[in-house]
C-alpha cells in the first residue's frame, strides 16, 4: 500500500495530471507521505479550489510538525488563496536537494532549472557552467553546503525509538552505538525487511523536509 500511494503521486506529478494529483493524495497522507504529497497538492490546486484531501494533507503536517512542514503548510495554503510566499519558485528534487546537504561534500543548486549536483560530479568536470575548483555564479548557481551526518542518525534513532517491537527496537538500538552505525543500522534492516519499507518513508520525509526548509531559507519554495 505504501509504494502503490508512493508510485500514485509521483505519477500524477511526473504527467502533471492535477485530477491524478489530487486523487493520489489521501493514500499518500495515510501512509505518512506527507512531504511527498506536496507536489500533488500543489499540482491539483492549480486546476481546482482546495478540497478535503488538501485539507487532511495540511491537518497532517501540522499535528506532525517536522522541520519543513510550516513550509509546505504555508505554501500550500498561499496557493489555495491565490496568494504568494515571497520567496522564489523552484522545480527542485527535494530528495536529491536532502542528499546534496547530508553528502560530504555539499554541491550546487541550478537556479534556472532547478537540479541539483553533488560536488563530486563539478569536480569531475560533469557539469555545464560550472568549473572544477571555481567560485559558480551565485546569480546562476546557489551553493549547497554539507551538513554532515548528525541529522541522518538522529532520523536512524528517532525511527527506533518509535518502533513498538521491542525485538526489532532493541536490535536497531544496538546498531546505532559505536563506529559504523549507518552500515550496521542497515544491516539490520535487512534482518527486518517488514520495516525497511517505513524507514523508507520515514528517511525520505524527514531528509525532504529539511531540504525544504532550508530551500526556503535561502528564499525559494520546491514546486512541481
Amino acid at each position: 500500500m505504501i509504494e502503490a500511494a508512493w508510485g500514485a503521486v509521483s505519477s500524477s506529478v511526473s504527467r502533471r495530471d492535477p485530477a491524478a494529483a489530487a486523487a493520489a493524495v489521501p493514500a499518500a497522507v495515510h501512509e505518512g507521505l506527507l512531504q511527498t504529497a506536496g507536489p500533488a497538492a500543489l499540482l491539483a490546486l492549480q486546476s481546482s479550489p482546495a478540497g478535503r484531501e488538501v485539507e487532511a494533507l495540511l491537518d497532517g503536517l501540522r499535528e506532525r510538525d517536522w522541520p519543513g512542514d510550516d513550509v509546505l503548510i504555508e505554501l500550500l495554503t498561499a496557493a489555495a488563496k491565490g496568494t504568494e510566499t515571497g520567496r522564489g519558485q523552484l522545480p527542485v528534487e527535494l530528495e536529491m536537494l536532502g542528499d546534496v546537504l547530508n553528502d560530504q561534500r555539499g554541491g550546487y543548486l541550478d537556479l534556472t532549472t532547478g537540479t541539483v549536483w553533488p560536488a563530486e560530479l563539478v569536480d569531475d568536470g560533469q557539469v555545464e557552467g560550472l568549473e572544477p575548483f571555481e567560485d559558480a555564479d551565485p546569480e546562476l548557481w546557489l551553493d549547497v553546503p554539507r551538513e554532515g551526518s548528525r541529522d541522518a542518525y538522529r532520523d536512524m534513532a528517532d525511527f527506533t525509538a518509535e518502533l513498538t517491537d521491542e525485538r526489532v527496537r532493541g536490535d536497531l538500538a544496538a546498531a546505532l552505538e559505536g563506529k559504523g552505525a549507518f552500515r550496521r543500522f542497515q544491516d539490520a534492516l535487512n534482518r527486518h525487511e517488514t520495516y525497511r519499507v517505513h524507514w523508507r518513508v520515514f528517511s525520505t520525509e524527514r531528509r525532504s523536509g529539511r531540504a525544504r526548509a532550508w530551500l526556503a531559507d535561502q528564499g525559494y519554495d520546491a514546486v512541481p
